[in-house]
């Protein structure tokens, strides 16, 4: 996974921002871009600059068309560049791997929450500024609903889970008599 097409292409992208001092810029720029062309309504453009029975120039033209003035010089350079090697469709792994790069280096930590309803503000805050003041990071905070898990919450960051839901209490409670009465 370490030479991963995404991982090679993440790492040039970060390298070359943190040169450009164009990391924030091209952090939002990209996934703005993800988000509107891998939404499942660009698949002709995607298929068009994927292609190897299109030019170069062609997709860079369209490249540019589209995305010329609307996002920075550095990561329209990428996008051609991405288009050139043939790994356009690998762009939304890239932009995922280049994400996790810029948390780290920001210091941002993602965190979603699972609930059975959405949280009031004040509880919100509160998660917000206990999970913050527990990892030392700036929080982000996505909110899920789930009603299979009856109530409580389960958070979900990073590699950890802590699960809370009364489902679980209850799955536990189980197990317990389950190992008593056998």
């Amino acid at each position: 996974m370490a030479n991963s097409v995404e991982n090679v292409y993440s790492t040039a992208l970060f390298e070359l921002c943190e040169e450009q001092d164009a990391l924030k810029s091209t952090f939002e720029e990209l996934e703005q871009v993800c988000a509107i062309v891998f939404d499942g309504s660009q698949k002709d453009f995607v298929e068009m600059l994927s292609s190897p029975l299109i030019s170069f120039e062609d997709k860079q033209k369209a490249l540019r068309a589209v995305f010329g003035g609307r996002v920075g010089d550095v990561l329209l350079d990428f996008l051609c560049v991405v288009t050139q090697k043939g790994r356009f469709k690998a762009l939304p792994g890239i932009a995922s791997q280049f994400k996790d790069m810029y948390y780290q280096k920001k210091n941002i930590l993602e965190v979603t929450a699972t609930t059975v309803q959405p949280l009031s503000d004040k509880l919100r805050k509160k998660l917000v500024d206990k999970l913050q003041s527990v990892s030392g990071k700036t929080v982000i905070l996505h909110e899920k609903l789930d009603k299979s898990i009856l109530g409580g919450i389960v958070l979900r960051y990073a590699n950890t889970e802590i699960d809370s839901s009364v489902k679980t209490k209850l799955d536990n409670i189980k197990a317990q008599i389950d190992r008593i009465i056998v």
